[in-house]
C-alpha cells in the first residue's frame, strides 16, 4: 500500500458575495456546497455520518491530536506537495480498509476518533488564493431534514451549530500550528522516508510504503539550544509521541486478524 495525500478535485462555488471559491474535495467527501444558513435552514447532521470514513486507511490529524492518536495507531507523515508534509493517523494496512471502524462502519469506542471525522460533513476553504477569508463548506450528503437543525427556519444559529462551529474554528487554529510544526521539521532535515514491514503469523509479509517519519538519530544530534526551542514550543513532546506510535503497526495487524475472524 502506498500512502500519499491524494490530489484534490476542485469545485468552483459562488458565495453570497459572488466570490469564486476553489474547494479541495477532502478524502471521503462527496459533493460540496458553501454552507448557507438560509438554503440549509431546518437541516441537521444526518445519523451515523462518521461512516463516511469507513474506507479511509489514513486520516489527517493535527499536532494537538498527536498524543491521543499515538495511543491507538501509527502517526506518520505523508508528502503533501513540494517540501510539504501532512501528519496522518494510519487506520489500515490496505487501501480502502479502515480497521478503526466496526463492521457497520462506526468508529470503535476504544480508539481515538480524529477531529477530521468528528467535523464531517463540514470543511473550510479559502475564498481565493491570497485572500485571507475562509468559508465553511458542507458535504450535502451528510445533512438530513430529520436531524436537530443547525439553523432554524429564520436562518438563526442553534446550539448544535454553535458546538460544531467551535470545533471547526479549533481545527483551523490547529491546522496553522501543524503547518508551522511540519515546516520546522523540514527545516531541520528531520524527516525521512521509510517502509513499514508487516509480518503476520500466517500469510505472506506485507510492506506499507510512502511513509515519512522523524529520523531519531538526527533528532538526538541537534544542538542543545535547538532541542530547548523544540521543547518550549511543545514540538518535542509531539515528536516523541509520533515515534512511540510507530509500535502500533502490530495493533493494526491484530485488528485486521480480528476483523477477518469476525471478532469485532
Amino acid at each position: 500500500m502506498l500512502l500519499a495525500v491524494t490530489p484534490a478535485a476542485r469545485l468552483a462555488t459562488p458565495t453570497s458575495a459572488q466570490a469564486r471559491v476553489e474547494v479541495p474535495l477532502p478524502p471521503g467527501f462527496g459533493s460540496l456546497a458553501v454552507l448557507d444558513r438560509v438554503a440549509h435552514a431546518g437541516q441537521g447532521i444526518a445519523p451515523q455520518v462518521g461512516r463516511f470514513a469507513a474506507q479511509l486507511h489514513a486520516i489527517y490529524i493535527s499536532v494537538p491530536e498527536f498524543v491521543a492518536a499515538a495511543k491507538s495507531c501509527p502517526v506518520v507523515f505523508a508528502e503533501a506537495g513540494r517540501d510539504a508534509w501532512q501528519p496522518m493517523m494510519l487506520t489500515g494496512l490496505e487501501t480502502g480498509q479502515n480497521l478503526c471502524t466496526d463492521a457497520a462502519g462506526d468508529w470503535r469506542a476504544e480508539i481515538y476518533c480524529p477531529a477530521y471525522v468528528r467535523r464531517y460533513p463540514f470543511c473550510t476553504a479559502k475564498v481565493a488564493r491570497g485572500d485571507p477569508r475562509t468559508v465553511i463548506c458542507v458535504d450535502v450528503a451528510g445533512l438530513s431534514d430529520g436531524a436537530p437543525p443547525l439553523f432554524n427556519q429564520a436562518g438563526e444559529e442553534t446550539c448544535r451549530w454553535q458546538e460544531m462551529q467551535q470545533l471547526i474554528q479549533e481545527m483551523e487554529t490547529a491546522a496553522r500550528q501543524t503547518d508551522v510544526f511540519c515546516a520546522r521539521l523540514a527545516d531541520l532535515g528531520l524527516l525521512e522516508s521509510f517502509n513499514a514491514d508487516i509480518r503476520p503469523a500466517l500469510g505472506p509479509p506485507q510492506q506499507v510504503s510512502g511513509l515519512w517519519r522523524v529520523h531519531e538519530s538526527r533528532l538526538n544530534t541537534l544542538p542543545p539550544n535547538t532541542l530547548t526551542e523544540l521543547m518550549r514550543s511543545g514540538f518535542l513532546s509531539r515528536i516523541y509521541a509520533h515515534l512511540m506510535s510507530l509500535d502500533n503497526f502490530q495493533r493494526l495487524l491484530a485488528l485486521r486478524v480480528a476483523c477477518a475472524r469476525g471478532l469485532d
